[in-house]
């Protein structure tokens, strides 16, 4: 009989799962900077110099998280403006992951009920105002407009959020407000040295006001050039961080028309007035970010796409980060008044760069030595889980003369993104046969003997643009069932491959994308069609995407498993509740036998909440990725995409390759079991009561990483010893009973 062990483990350190790997050796400042010389940091020292002769004021330089150039009175603290506002956004999210609010969507009224009694000729529009359109500046307030239905840049809105924030979620004063918020939750995490205040001008002028100097500054910006992370501590969950610079405001929601409403009395401006400027589509958080404008150009053409900063009185006091040269820059009292010349300073840092250009492209691929798992090209793990509708996200809204949709994609993008939720399921063609009307394509008229319509293509790439940014998986169907155009039996004729290659040519940059050839494939397409378009694709694009194919109802694949240019069979299996879709998942997995990868693209009756979040798991632990019929992004409640987003960060934290399901090792209160054995194991249970345990385990060191399903909080147990056996863990303190365990040998 083998041996039994019960581990009682103590928790060494807690980490966020979402952050092993190179942030974990990633250099941060201390009590004071690190400094390196340009050269050690890949930098010319010329063209730094030529930068601050033409920003002028006072500034500094931070490349790999050390200090390499200064100018001016860079440790000096001065008044940064407007640049101060993500300050106060990041305030409010760590508010949110504290339980001090709701979300971004509670109302503010709650703390300020003065809100719910001015402007009744209105219908008390301003009840309605939430956290998050006070943090993007579309709450409105002061303006004739309702809340989220316009933009102005108003320092009255911004002064509300202050005091609501400080004064009321966080109980503090104007006096207390640096000892009793600022300091702990940043200033004296991050080190600063400068003693930055939010009494720049003191209690009695403006307080709220920002006074940093431009090398502590230069830390806030570090702090999300890591995505939220500070050394060893997460002062943000990572996806917030991410969403904060990743979400502008869509170029659908106009500028204010500046008509005033009734504010609360003795309403106090933190600066100036409002309708100061247009969001430009650019506006995330109160981070001014490098998207597209409604000229149709970058914010800053000349600056790498990923660049974001925070900027005050006209862009002369600012930090900007750009995470593809890992470089952060802050200024004061420049000479940078407006975009042009931010621009061009912007342009100067770059070419000041001799290492390297942007970061390069790192798409998800296919891993031939591991085809059970996707993978991303360079940096590794890869999961999704999330939306498996609208499926006809590309045709939503009213058709324009031009081909073009007036549609709420993008507001469908900004609620997905942030929540970590990382799909979106969506067709190209849904007409000639589809679920779609005649006008489901892209043709020119729709039309398919006059072309493809550039004009719709440039919407798509928008669209595709912004969820490329967020992290959002692009699963990309050419056709939808029984649609079909060309009628050439198995083979792809010359019109059909135009068309296929023009599509893979227009899309292919994007890096979170997978290519779907067909949904339900058998209604339109033999086997042997599916195969040649498949190699069209394979063939156009270098990039390798994997491709997929969606089949009618059933868990084989047989007929395309070993095609070489088909590397995802994308599964619809309709039964009734979790346990059966994980028994269903692991015997897909075991008819696959190592040949492709699985996602369970498609099963009815999903459920929402807790039902969802269970079914969710259990086809995970059974070896597929999970896309959710219908769960279509505008009426999905947010807590349901975050439960997604749970899944996918616990499960890109670990080492996928060689893992497959293995229930027959679930011991003690564990359900379902995923594992490579001997070396690395994922333990599920949906009902915990004490222990999570393993059979068949062998004696060795293991790091133990908890995760709580439900509400995403996480323990890790360094260097656990266990002997060989049936080995049981005891679940630490405040774990829910949805738990999700990760063991990894150390020794």
């Amino acid at each position: 009989m083998k041996k039994t062990c019960l581990l009682s483990v103590l928790v060494f350190a807690a980490v966020a799962c979402a952050d092993r790997g190179p942030v974990a050796s990633a250099v941060y400042p201390g009590a004071d900077w690190i400094i390196k010389t340009p050269g050690e940091m890949g930098l010319d020292a010329d063209k730094l110099k030529q930068l601050a002769d033409y920003a002028g004021g006072s500034g500094c330089v931070v490349r790999h998280g050390c200090m390499v150039y200064t100018w001016g009175q860079y440790d000096r603290r001065k008044d940064v403006a407007s640049a101060a506002k993500p300050v106060y956004t990041h305030l409010l999210m760590k508010a949110i992951e504290d339980g001090r609010i709701g979300g971004l969507e509670e109302p503010v009224m709650k703390v300020e009920p003065r809100l719910g009694q001015i402007n009744a000729a209105m219908g008390f529009k301003d009840r309605r105002i939430t956290w998050r359109h006070l943090a993007n500046q579309v709450s409105c307030y002061g303006s004739e407009e309702a809340p989220g239905t316009a933009y102005d840049y108003n320092d009255h809105n911004m002064a509300l959020l202050f005091d609501a924030l400080m004064l009321k979620v966080y109980g503090s004063t104007w006096e207390t407000v640096d000892h009793d918020v600022l300091r702990p939750l940043l200033v004296d995490v991050m080190q600063c040295q400068d003693e930055p205040t939010f009494m720049a001008f003191g209690t009695g002028d403006r307080p709220g006001r920002l006074g940093i100097s431009c090398r502590d500054f230069a830390r806030f910006g570090l702090l999300y050039l890591r995505e939220g992370r500070w050394r060893d501590r997460r002062l943000l969950d990572v996806n917030t961080a991410r969403m904060a610079v990743k979400t502008p405001l869509p170029l659908s929601i106009p500028r204010t028309r500046g008509k005033t409403a009734e504010m609360i009395p003795q309403q106090r401006s933190i600066g100036g007035g409002g309708n100061q400027c247009d969001h430009q589509g650019c506006y995330s958080f109160a981070w001014w970010i490098n998207a597209v404008t409604r000229q149709g150009r970058r914010n800053w053409p000349d600056a790498a796409s990923d660049t974001f900063g925070c900027f005050g009185h006209g862009d002369i006091r600012a930090v900007v980060v750009l995470p593809s040269l890992d470089i952060v820059v802050s200024w004061n009292d420049a000479r940078l008044q407006g975009s042009e010349k931010v621009n061009h300073a912007l342009k100067l840092l770059a070419d000041a760069v001799v290492d390297a250009g942007e970061t390069p492209p790192d798409p998800i691929v296919a891993d031939p030595e591991n085809p059970q798992w996707l993978r991303r090209k360079d940096r590794g793990g890869f999961f999704m889980c999330g939306p498996g509708d609208p499926e006809d996200f590309l045709y939503r809204g009213t058709l324009r003369p031009d081909g073009t949709r007036d549609g709420d994609q993008m507001a469908m993008i900004e609620k997905l993104s942030g929540t970590g939720a990382n799909c979106i399921y969506l067709m190209a063609i849904r007409s000639h046969g589809g679920d779609g009307d005649r006008t489901h394509n892209p043709f020119v008229n729709n039309n398919p003997a006059k072309g493809i319509n550039s004009k719709v293509f440039a919407q798509w790439q928008e669209w595709f643009t912004a969820m490329d940014r967020a992290g959002i998986v692009i699963f990309f169907f050419i056709y939808d069932d029984s649609a079909r155009i060309w009628r050439t039996g198995d083979r792809v004729g010359s019109e059909e491959a135009e068309f296929l290659r023009a599509l893979v040519e227009a899309f292919k940059h994007h890096d979170n994308l997978i290519w779907c050839v067909a949904e339900e494939y058998q209604e339109a397409f033999s086997a042997a069609r599916v195969k040649a378009i498949a190699a069209v694709i394979r063939n156009a694009d270098e990039n390798r995407h994997p491709v997929a194919v969606h089949k009618l109802n059933g868990l084989h694949f047989e007929e395309l498993a070993d095609c070489p240019d088909i590397d995802q069979f994308a599964i619809q299996y309709n039964v009734a509740d979790s346990e059966m879709l994980h028994a269903g998942v692991v015997e897909a997995w075991r008819r696959a036998a190592g040949r492709y990868n699985l996602n369970l693209a498609e099963a009815a009756d999903w459920g929402t909440g807790a039902e969802a979040r269970l079914k969710n798991w259990a086809v995970a632990m059974g070896g597929a990725y999970v896309m959710i019929f219908g769960m279509d992004i505008a009426t999905t409640p947010i807590s349901d995409l975050e439960d997604c987003g749970r899944l996918v960060r616990f499960f890109e934290s670990i080492d996928l390759r060689g893992m497959g399901p293995r229930d027959d090792l679930a011991f003690s209160d564990t359900k379902y079991v995923l594992a490579n054995p001997g070396r690395r194991y994922i333990a599920y249970s949906s009902s915990l009561q004490t222990a999570m345990g393993i059979k068949d385990f062998p004696a060795g060191t293991w790091d133990l990483f908890w995760f709580d399903c439900a509400s995403g909080k996480e323990h890790m147990q360094k260097n656990v010893r266990a002997a060989a056996g049936n080995c049981a863990w005891r679940t630490p303190s405040g774990m829910g009973s949805e738990v999700a365990l990760y063991v990894k040998r150390t020794d």
